[in-house]
Formats: structure tokens, C-alpha cells, sequence
């Protein structure tokens, strides 16, 4: 069949031996080919190279001398190392350094004869710690390890390099402590200004033993920094004296210390500035020292889920400016609320800051209240603020006794060189008409009020539109600016805002600007009736309405929508988390 079909085509058999002379001529040429084609590529490919370096030395970026981009390469890697929030290496483990300097051969030059850049190990792997070594030379180290897992491999590593190191700052596992503090303590640290040290424990139960007098091998002259987590020191230990910053939170019971111990400690830094401790239990019974313990240059103070007691204890043994910033998270507190006053501020009548702004945090569980000697808050943290305008912030836990909201005002009241005029309150209670008018009396010349966050205005307007024929019976006579944020406007709450807005200009008492933001069921003709009566309106035109899709006003809590409600589950959701339950004849709150 095959030869009939060649004979048919005209095709001639080829021998066995030309077909594969054939293939060997094919394949040398092809091979020929390729090997061209690839030194082409790689021309090419040279070509390409030359060109980016051309082009990144003619950029703007490369006539900078070096001086300046090792700033800025410095500034990267500091940047990195301190604001870093994983604590873990980065997938292809190479420190932010090393990464520099594969960008051209420019940068990488700059970057090698820096030494200070290879100094900053933060989660660098064990692989890559040699190196930082050698290119940092005699740089002092700064070392962040964030997580136990980054740590585990590489502790005795970094540890060796300890007479190097100024800044320390270490997160270990439980069973890891004290392996980690023989290591700490086997050679001194005569760099160190910065020691930061926590313990993620597991279990409650295992005993963290407290750094001892061999830290250092006790020579740590430069160390002005200690903040220890679930880790604590000896407290008649000498190596932390001459401290700026103490930060000791999560004491175990172990290493509890006594009053006796706490400020014979103290006593032995007289340059602390910064203190913060956790004092969740009572201290023990001991004989407490004669005289106070000064701390003349001390800037903050702030207790972490201390006991009201404690802090009356502590707060009557120190000594410190009257401009202290303090911040308080305490347990429930009850009537001996004003003797921590009393403890904080020895001298009520003397020079002190001015206190012109207050700011409440309202919820089921926990009560805040800050002051603040600006008129507005910069910060938004409730405790342990970094501001320095906030004089104080005080949470607290809430118990039978102090679920009633204005128990903020009676805190106020017990405030020194108050000149309070702004107030903020966020809250998810529903505040009463007593709320507001406890505000009214002891915050005569409050001139704005910043609302946020709660289901309704209702008793507020209420307020505000109560008085007497003269304008000083009013309540708030000297309010002008009105904040209202995240408010469920209830069904003609906005034009019985109006109306308040006329009634008041009557009295001479207008208000003149109004700020409406993220705020509900309140719609552009709502808005526009208030810029009829109101100077400044300015309002972010957000749209939403809390009216069911069925009409029936499921969503909206004002009193009409709310007796249409078939079922009142928003209602019933709103009264689980209001201030409804408080009894005025309770017991006050008792620690014992």
C-alpha cells in the first residue's frame, strides 16, 4: 500500500542513513539558532539594564548628594522599625535595608557605607542577623522583636550583642523568660537607654520570675526606660534607678509589691517623668512611710485597672506638679470618689491649669470623662491619652450605684480652675432630662455642645427649650454652637429644633452655628427650615431614613412611631441599654 502510494505521488524512498544525516543537519541548525537568539536576548537584555541605570542616574532622585539620601534611606528604616505592628518577618525575610539596595548600584553604594542603616533589626530572621552585624560595624543597635514566634530562633544571637544595644524591646513566651533574663544577664549594657519587655502567657498559672539585681550584671548607667507586660522587677532592686519613663502594667501576684515597696522605688528615681502602673489588687498591709515621696519633674501619671483605694493610697504618698497629667482606669468607684480628689489636688486654691473643655464616653458598662485645657480634643483615646491638653481622663467601671449619667457633673464639680465651656458627650444610654439639666446647673457658661452617638435628641430639645421669662432662667443661656453626629432624629424632632432655635433668639440667646453630621431621618427640606433660623448650618447631606419599608415606622424610636410598632424590638433593644433601671435608693458601692 505504501509503495503504491509513493509510485502514485512520484515520490522517491529516501535510504534510512540520508534521513538521519537529514535530522543532524536540522538539529546543528537549530542549535546554531538558538545559541544566537540567546546572545541576542542577552544583548538585549544589557541594553535594557544600561538604559534604567541611564535613566535613574539622569532622574531627580540621583542628583541628591549622599548625605541626604541616607537621611532619607534612614528615615525609612526607622519608620519601619517603629510604627511595624506584626512583629513578624517579612515573607522573603530580607530586612528593609537589604532591600535598598537592590535598587541601582548608586543606592547600594550609599547604603553599604552607612553603618547606621544595618542597625535597626526589627524581626530580622537568624539568616540574615550576621550581616546586619558586619554592616552596622560599631553602630549602636536598635533591636524590635514584637511576637515570641520571631524571637524564638534568634534570642542568644541578638543577646550576644547586648554591649551594643540601646534600644531593647522584646515580646517572649512564658517558658522562654528565663532563659532570655540569663542571657540579659550574662554581659552588661552599658548602651542601653530603652528596655521594653512582655510575656505572653498561656497560663495564668506559671510563675514569671521578677528581673533581678543581675540584669546588666547591674551596669546599665544610660537606661532611662523600662516598660515591663505580665514581667515584673524586683522592687528593692537598685538597676532601674535614675528611670524618666516607668511602665509596669499586668503585675502577677507573685511580684505584688507593698506601698512600703512601691515608693521606697520610686524614692530612688527622682527624674521620673512618666509613671504607669496596673494596680488591680489591693495593696498589702504594711507600715506606710512619714513623708511623701517627691517626684518634682514628674509630666504623667496614669494607674491601669487600679482599685479606688489604691489610688487614694498612692496619690496621698506623692508629691508632684500641680500640671501632672493623670489617667485613671478604676474599678467601680463609689463615695470615695472625692477623697482621691481630695489626694490628687493637695492644693485645690492654688496655680493649676485652666480646665476649659469636657468630654464624656457613655455606655452600659463603663463610664469616661476627660478634661482638657483646649476647647477641643485632639485625641480620641479615653485613656491614657498622649495629648498634652488633657489634664486628666478618668473610666471607670459602672456599678448599681453610678449607672446614672450625670454622675459626670458631680466628677466636674470636684475639678479645680474649671472654666468649662465645650462639651462632648458620646454615650448609647438614653440621656434623661436629668442628664442635661445636672449639666445645665454646673456648667453655667458652657458655650457648645458636641452630641454623638445616642438614639435620640428628645430630652435635649426639652431642655432647651425650658425657662422662665428671663433669659438667665434658660437653660444653657450662654450655648451658641450645637454638634450633633450619628443622631437618630425622631419623627418632628428637627422642627421642634427650629422652633427652640426661634424661642431662644427671642431670649437673646441664639444659636448661631449648627453641625450636622451622619445623622438619621433627616432629609434636605428638614435641613433647609434650619438654615432659615440658624446663621451657620453645615451639614454633610447625608441621607438615611429609619422609617420601616411597611410605613409603620418600625425603625425610628420617637414616641408616635414607636406606639405604631407592631413588634418595638428597636425600642425594647434601645431600653436593655438605657439608664431606665437606675434606683436612686441603692446602696452606694462598697470595695469591701
Amino acid at each position: 500500500m505504501t509503495q503504491t502510494l509513493s509510485a502514485s505521488l512520484d515520490i522517491v524512498p529516501r535510504m534510512e542513513s540520508t534521513i538521519i544525516q537529514h535530522c543532524h543537519a536540522t538539529h546543528a541548525y537549530v542549535t546554531k539558532d538558538t545559541a544566537a537568539f540567546n546572545k541576542d536576548v542577552a544583548a538585549l537584555a544589557g541594553s535594557l539594564r544600561d538604559l534604567r541605570s541611564c535613566k535613574i542616574t539622569l532622574s531627580c532622585v540621583s542628583w541628591l548628594p549622599p548625605e541626604i539620601l541616607t537621611t532619607i534611606f534612614t528615615y525609612i528604616v526607622e519608620d519601619d522599625a517603629f510604627k511595624s505592628c506584626t512583629g513578624t518577618p517579612r515573607p522573603c525575610g530580607a530586612p528593609i535595608s537589604m532591600i535598598i539596595t537592590h535598587i541601582c548600584r548608586r543606592w547600594r553604594q550609599v547604603a553599604l557605607e552607612c553603618p547606621t542603616l544595618w542597625a535597626y533589626l526589627n524581626c530580622v530572621s537568624a539568616n540574615w542577623l550576621d550581616i546586619m552585624f558586619e554592616r552596622s560595624k560599631k553602630a549602636a543597635l536598635v533591636v524590635i522583636y514584637r511576637s515570641p514566634g520571631s524571637l524564638r530562633k534568634c534570642f542568644q544571637q541578638i543577646l550576644s550583642q547586648l554591649p551594643r544595644i540601646k534600644y531593647l524591646q522584646l515580646c517572649s513566651s512564658s517558658w522562654e523568660v528565663d532563659r532570655i533574663l540569663d542571657c540579659l544577664s550574662s554581659q552588661p549594657a552599658p548602651s542601653l537607654q530603652t528596655l521594653k519587655f512582655s510575656v505572653v502567657r498561656k497560663s495564668q498559672t506559671r510563675v514569671i520570675r521578677p528581673i533581678s539585681d543581675s540584669i546588666f550584671q547591674g551596669r546599665a548607667p544610660l537606661l532611662r526606660s523600662v516598660e515591663l507586660n505580665e514581667c515584673t522587677f524586683s522592687w528593692t532592686s537598685c538597676i532601674f534607678s535614675g528611670l524618666r519613663t516607668l511602665d509596669v502594667r499586668r503585675i502577677g501576684s507573685a511580684s505584688y509589691p507593698t506601698l512600703t515597696q512601691l515608693l521606697s522605688a520610686l524614692r530612688r528615681m527622682p527624674e521620673l517623668e512618666q509613671l504607669t502602673l496596673g494596680l488591680s489588687s489591693r495593696f498589702s498591709e504594711d507600715t506606710e512611710l512619714s513623708d511623701q515621696v517627691p517626684l518634682a519633674r514628674l509630666k504623667r501619671i496614669a494607674l491601669d485597672a487600679c482599685t479606688l483605694r489604691n489610688a487614694v493610697s498612692l496619690f496621698s504618698s506623692l508629691s508632684f506638679p500641680v500640671d501632672v497629667k493623670i489617667a485613671l482606669n478604676l474599678a467601680p468607684i463609689g463615695s470615695c470618689l472625692s477623697d482621691l480628689f481630695l489626694v490628687m489636688h493637695k492644693d485645690p486654691d492654688g496655680s493649676g491649669p485652666i480646665i476649659r473643655s469636657m468630654r464624656a464616653s457613655l455606655s452600659y458598662h463603663t463610664f469616661g470623662v476627660q478634661f482638657s485645657t483646649s476647647m477641643t480634643f485632639k485625641s480620641e483615646y479615653f485613656w491614657n491619652p498622649p495629648d498634652d491638653d488633657i489634664i486628666l481622663s478618668l473610666q471607670f467601671k459602672c456599678s448599681s450605684s453610678t449607672r446614672k449619667p450625670p454622675v459626670i457633673f458631680d466628677i466636674c464639680q470636684m475639678v479645680p480652675h474649671r472654666q468649662i465651656r465645650s462639651l462632648s458627650v458620646t454615650s448609647s444610654l438614653f440621656l434623661r432630662d436629668n442628664f442635661w439639666r445636672a449639666g445645665s446647673a454646673d456648667l453655667p457658661a458652657l458655650e457648645s455642645i458636641q452630641l454623638s452617638g445616642t438614639c435620640n435628641i428628645r430630652s435635649l430639645i426639652a431642655v432647651l427649650q425650658s425657662g422662665g421669662v428671663q433669659s438667665s432662667d434658660m437653660a444653657y443661656p450662654s450655648l451658641h454652637a450645637l454638634e450633633l453626629e450619628s443622631i437618630d432624629f425622631g419623627c418632628g424632632e428637627a422642627e421642634e429644633l427650629q422652633d427652640i432655635v426661634i424661642i431662644r433668639a427671642g431670649h437673646g440667646l441664639g444659636i448661631h452655628e449648627l453641625r450636622l453630621v451622619k445623622c438619621r431621618n433627616l432629609v434636605d427640606d428638614k435641613v433647609q427650615l434650619l438654615k432659615e433660623v440658624v446663621p451657620a448650618v453645615d451639614w454633610d447631606g447625608h441621607e438615611e431614613s429609619l422609617v420601616g419599608g411597611d410605613g409603620s415606622g418600625g425603625g425610628c424610636l420617637c414616641h408616635n412611631c414607636r406606639d405604631e410598632s407592631s413588634s418595638g424590638e428597636d425600642y425594647m433593644q434601645a431600653l436593655l441599654h438605657s439608664d431606665w433601671d437606675y434606683d436612686p435608693d441603692s446602696d452606694a458601692y462598697s470595695e469591701e
